[in-house]
C-alpha cells in the first residue's frame, strides 16, 4: 500500500503535483503507471541496479519509452517485439553497452534518429530568498508565534537536504515585510 507521487516544477507559480496508488512495489511499474493514469502517456519503463557484495553500486540505470500520439500500430508491435528480446538492464550495463546503444536497441526496426545528447543531473532550485517566501506565505500570527519562542528554526528541503535556518528577529523580518 502506498502512492507514487510526483513533483514537478514547471516554472509555474506552483509545482505541478501527480499521485497514483503504488500497483507492484515494483519501481519501473509503477512509473509506468504513473503516467498512464496521471499524465494519460502510454510509458515503457525499464530499471536496473546491480550491488556489489561490500553494497556500493556497480550499475545502475534505465530507460523510459514514450510513443508520440500520432506513432502508427506498427511502432507500438516493433517496440513490443525488441522489449520481449532485450536483457535487463544490469545485464546490458554491466557488458559495457551504453545508454546509446541501449536505445538504439530499444528502437530496433524504427530507424531512430538521434537528435540531441545532453548530460543528465540532479539539480534542486531551492534557496534562502525561496524558503524566506513560504515563509512569508504562513501569515503574520504564525511567523510572531514562532519568533515568540525565541529560538531559531530550520527549514530543510526535502529535495537536495539544505538547511536554512531562522532566527527570531528575521522570522519578524519577514512579517514585517508583509505589513
Amino acid at each position: 500500500n502506498g502512492y507514487l507521487q510526483v513533483i514537478k516544477d514547471l516554472g509555474l507559480k506552483e509545482p505541478y503535483v501527480g499521485m497514483c496508488p503504488l500497483v507492484s512495489g515494483e519501481i519501473a511499474e509503477d512509473i509506468a503507471r504513473y503516467y498512464a493514469d496521471s499524465e494519460q502517456t502510454p510509458t515503457v519503463c525499464g530499471l536496473g541496479v546491480l550491488v556489489n557484495p561490500d553494497l556500493t553500486v556497480n550499475v545502475a540505470g534505465g530507460y523510459l519509452i514514450q510513443v508520440l500520439p500520432f506513432a502508427d500500430d506498427s511502432v507500438i508491435d516493433q517496440l513490443e517485439k525488441n522489449l520481449e528480446t532485450l536483457p535487463p538492464v544490469t545485464k546490458m550495463m554491466s557488458e559495457g553497452m551504453t545508454p546509446e546503444q541501449i536505445a538504439l536497441r530499444l528502437l530496433d526496426g524504427l530507424e531512430p534518429n538521434i537528435l540531441d545528447e545532453s548530460e543528465v543531473s540532479y539539480k534542486c532550485n531551492c534557496s534562502r530568498e525561496r524558503t524566506e517566501k513560504i515563509l512569508f506565505s504562513l501569515g503574520t500570527a504564525e511567523l510572531e508565534e514562532m519568533a515568540a519562542d525565541n529560538e531559531p528554526i530550520t527549514v530543510n528541503c526535502h529535495f537536495c537536504d539544505k538547511s536554512y535556518v531562522f532566527t527570531p528577529e528575521e522570522l519578524l523580518a519577514i512579517r514585517g515585510d508583509k505589513q
